[in-house]
């Protein structure tokens, strides 16, 4: 968004030129710059015509008083209310989003953050979700005919080469490689977690259709590293902070709802010309 400083009370040696009554700083090409993609980032004189043309248009729309009308009027405060509300939501969440507070969080939660993981290979016959019943059935014939020629001796690997459905491990004997607690369907990780090493379940039902499962591993627990956890302790110290600044400012600062006046709001939302009689 296009911030544009009135140059009354300005700080001149920021001023990069000035549009009528606008002045334009450093900050604004810079803020636009960094809005651009990397790969089509202008130059700063690109940048700068770019910024002049805008305020110029903006400058029209004073002299025509647009500005005033109260739709302008509304979509400018609303504008303003979502950058301040942002700045000071990151002001508010800074200190508990550094390397360091974030690595002092992991410790904490190490406990919390443990997953168990298992190494599996599978068996699959696919049934999407709303699947005809002739689909249905022969998906439960398919996933039987693996299990019955694995109770017959023959090698995971070569029935899951044969008949599984899933593309991407078939080829490689069945092979999913590791699923960790949380990532994968509850139920194909629980039946894959109580496996012994060497071992595969009955074939069972997800929502994506049959499997037969084999567990490669034993099953064990383990702790993610701290680049694996990040995301998401971030995002609960965000939120965290969040809420503790909300909380703070429902105590300091008043508000006062009229809802009688929101059926007003709610009418001059329609579209033009609904409700009108015909």
């Amino acid at each position: 968004m296009l911030a544009l400083a009135v140059l009354s009370g300005c700080d001149d040696s920021r001023t990069v030129a000035k549009v009528g009554r606008t002045g334009l700083t450093v900050e604004d090409v810079t803020q636009l710059r960094a809005a651009q993609s990397p790969s089509v980032r202008a130059a700063p004189e690109q940048t700068l015509e770019v910024l002049v043309d805008r305020a110029l248009l903006a400058e029209e729309a004073r002299r025509q008083k647009l500005h005033e009308q109260p739709t302008v009027k509304a979509q400018l405060a609303a504008a303003e209310r979502e950058l301040l509300a942002h700045a000071v939501l990151e002001r508010a969440v800074a200190p508990s989003v550094t390397d360091e507070a974030l690595r002092a969080r992991y410790e904490a939660a190490r406990s919390r953050l443990e997953r168990r993981e298992v190494h599996v290979a599978q068996i699959f016959a696919r049934m999407p979700e709303g699947s005809d019943e002739k689909t249905r059935r022969q998906a439960q014939v398919r996933i039987n005919q693996a299990y019955a020629r694995l109770a017959g001796g023959e090698p995971f690997e070569t029935v899951a080469r044969e008949l599984s459905e899933d593309l991407v491990s078939a080829p490689q004997g069945g092979e999913l490689g590791v699923v960790r607690e949380g990532g994968v369907d509850p139920a194909f990780f629980a039946q894959a977690v109580a496996l012994a090493a060497g071992a595969w379940s009955k074939p069972f039902i997800t929502p994506f259709g049959w499997h037969v499962v084999k567990a490669l591993e034993a099953s064990k627990t383990v702790v993610p590293s701290f680049d694996e956890a990040r995301g998401v302790l971030e995002s609960e110290a965000r939120q965290e902070a969040q809420a503790k600044l909300m909380e703070r400012l429902r105590q300091e600062i008043s508000v006062r709802r009229y809802p009688e006046r929101l059926k007003l709001a709610e009418e001059k939302s329609k579209p033009q010309g609904e409700g009108e009689a015909r």
